[in-house]
């Protein structure tokens, strides 16, 4: 073999290898993407999985080639196993510091929703300004994120639930005075499990929009994936497929 030929074959062969590091995803490899109970992004309680951010994972698998496995698990135990590395993908976080530690987010987020705090049925005046909220035992989903200084607010009495549709019956039946959501999800709940008769929104608003993000964890092999699921976010929004599915739920 010539010397010239040789270093053609060198230089080939490190192209390659170059090229195969670089790779974010093995073909057919499978990456372990989260699900908690929470519609209308996700609804588990049925043997087939959809919702919103179900609808975009069967989109991210056909745009970027990538087999994702579905598994449900409540909020609580999913963001255990995205800091451990047993999960690699979840959607519908909002952005905090102390889930950054273990955590990627994509950019730009892929949805926004409101926050809402609901009270039983003619009682929407117990709830006019922020102040009020101290009088009251104010219900929210453990470890969720939704405006400040509410997030840090620890005068407030709370009471910790692990999925936000337990909150429903537990402020019809007066366990709790109030509870936050956010919306669409909070009103899909309350239209969908009958509480439309027994549940209102509150006066009080705070006027506060969060924008949700896919999210990959720091300790998964498929890290290097995060950039080009953000491609393909921000692609779907251009096209108008991200605002269809949202429709699609509505």
């Amino acid at each position: 073999m010539t010397r010239s030929i040789y270093r053609a074959l060198s230089i080939l062969s490190l192209l390659l290898c170059s090229f195969l590091l670089q790779k974010p995803v093995i073909a057919n490899e499978i990456i372990r993407y989260g699900f908690s109970h929470w519609p209308p992004y996700g609804m588990t309680e049925q043997p087939q999985i959809y919702g919103i951010n179900y609808d975009i994972g069967l989109e991210l698998e056909k745009r970027l080639g990538i087999t994702l496995q579905p598994r449900v698990c409540p909020f609580k135990r999913c963001l255990l196993e995205l800091e451990s590395g047993a999960l690699d993908l979840f959607s519908g976080f909002t952005k905090n510091d102390e889930r950054e530690k273990y955590l990627a987010y994509s950019t730009p987020s892929y949805s926004t929703v409101s926050v809402v705090f609901y009270v039983r049925k003619g009682e929407s005046d117990i709830l006019k300004s922020y102040d009020d909220l101290y009088k009251l035992r104010v219900g929210h989903v453990f470890e969720s994120h939704y405006f400040d200084p509410f997030n840090t607010d620890t005068a407030i009495q709370k009471v910790d639930v692990a999925m936000e549709q337990r909150l429903l019956p537990m402020l019809s039946s007066n366990r709790i005075d109030t509870y936050v959501g956010t919306d669409p999800n909070a009103s899909y709940e309350v239209l969908t499990k009958g509480f439309k008769s027994k549940l209102e929104k509150a006066t009080y608003s705070p006027n506060v929009e969060v924008p949700l993000y896919f999210a990959v964890s720091r300790k998964s092999k498929h890290l290097a994936l995060l950039s080009k699921i953000g491609q393909a976010i921000q692609d779907m929004h251009d096209d108008g497929t991200m605002a269809r599915i949202h429709d699609k739920y509505q």
